[in-house]
């Protein structure tokens, strides 16, 4: 079957890397989607360990519809009663038109979800089952998935109970460590640690650790029944420390270490109060540093002079990779040299750029 990972404009990479390490056969990437090719007890498996996606979708079909007459039929073709039993209840969770004769999402909902009851024989009766449905309609042509994620996004760990002032999610700070070509054998330290949202997913992904502190729709499915059973097994690793956290605020590392705890890994991650002026060099031990500064949209101290103390951070961290976001196009003048690499994403609605220097 045709699976799609959702996941933030610009981190499709973290995604495929993702999906290569497990084997799967990567079909299209277009704006925060990732379509592969797996089995059904693949579902279950991608839910528990993603780290970088948001949302797992199984793709049901693909087809052009210029009228409500073409939706109904195209979606009442489709084969839906392999995966949706009598009794389960449609919702259509999102729609989202662009440049297509259809734009009413009201009606689109209503015509989607008539072709799929009169397909499966729904009698009316719900047993409660839902089947999240996402609809979307592009130059005419309508895709549709259903969503085997749930309510929450896979970013909803379970760990992260309080967090400091615009943490990143749990996802990005993911991604943002898997593109940042990190060696889990180097100790990852994030300057900026805040509430330690870098340093625990870091830890998460060397253990190994399942996403099991949370549930998910497709686990009431009468056709994940068998699945679900086989019990997918997950072997966390064992390590010892595997990131360091360090924060200007003593009192937000207090939640930090909670959130560590929260996750299983408060032995593999430290957090010590330090301000990122007041590191010495670290000389003669190679780092890996992926970090979230403060930056202009949410503190008054992201200015010029800001940046060229955060300059310091390459001579702070010698002979290690430093990967760090802002949504400034002029970084690399403050740190004097070019980013090995750099790219664009979309972090809470806003544009963001994400340096790595080496």
């Amino acid at each position: 079957m045709e699976l799609v990972a959702l996941c933030s404009s610009g981190l499709e990479g973290a995604v495929c890397i993702e999906l290569r390490r497990l084997g799967l056969k990567i079909t299209k990437v277009t704006a925060g989607h990732v379509h592969f090719e797996a089995q059904l007890q693949d579902v279950p498996t991608l839910n528990l360990t993603f780290n970088s996606a948001d949302r797992v979708l199984m793709h049901m079909s693909t087809f052009e519809a210029l009228n409500f007459d073409d939706l109904y039929e195209g979606t009442h073709a489709v084969d839906w009663q392999q995966v949706i039993h009598p009794k389960g209840t449609v919702v259509v969770e999102k729609i989202k038109v662009r440049n297509s004769k259809l734009s009413a999402t009201g009606a689109i909902a209503s015509v989607v979800k008539k072709a799929i009851y009169n397909k499966i024989r729904s009698s009316g009766e719900s047993d409660g089952t839902e089947y999240p449905m996402y609809v979307y309609l592009k130059n005419n042509t309508v895709s549709l998935m259903i969503d085997t994620t749930g309510k929450d996004g896979l970013n909803k760990r379970g760990y992260r109970i309080k967090t400091s002032r615009a943490p990143l999610r749990e996802t990005i700070a993911a991604a943002l460590i898997l593109l940042s070509g990190w060696d889990e054998n180097i100790t990852l330290v994030d300057p900026f640690c805040g509430s330690g949202t870098i340093p625990i997913e870091a830890a998460r992904i060397a253990l190994r650790m399942p996403n099991n502190r949370r549930r998910f729709s497709f686990e009431k499915w009468p056709i994940f029944r068998n699945e679900i059973s086989k019990a997918v097994h997950i072997d966390v690793q064992k390590k010892g420390i595997v990131s360091i956290g360090f924060d200007k605020d003593c009192q937000v590392l207090r939640i930090a270490a909670e959130n560590a705890e929260n996750a299983a890994v408060k032995e593999n991650v430290v957090f010590e109060c330090r301000s990122f002026e007041s590191l010495e060099p670290f000389r003669n031990r190679k780092l890996h540093v992926v970090t979230n500064p403060p930056f202009g949209f949410r503190m008054k101290e992201a200015n010029s002079e800001f940046y060229r103390k955060l300059a310091r951070l390459t001579h702070t961290f010698l002979d290690s990779t430093v990967c760090l976001i802002t949504p400034r196009e002029d970084l690399e003048k403050f740190f004097n040299k070019k980013a090995k690499k750099k790219f664009r994403f979309q972090n809470s609605g806003i544009w963001t750029w994400c340096y790595i220097f080496e």
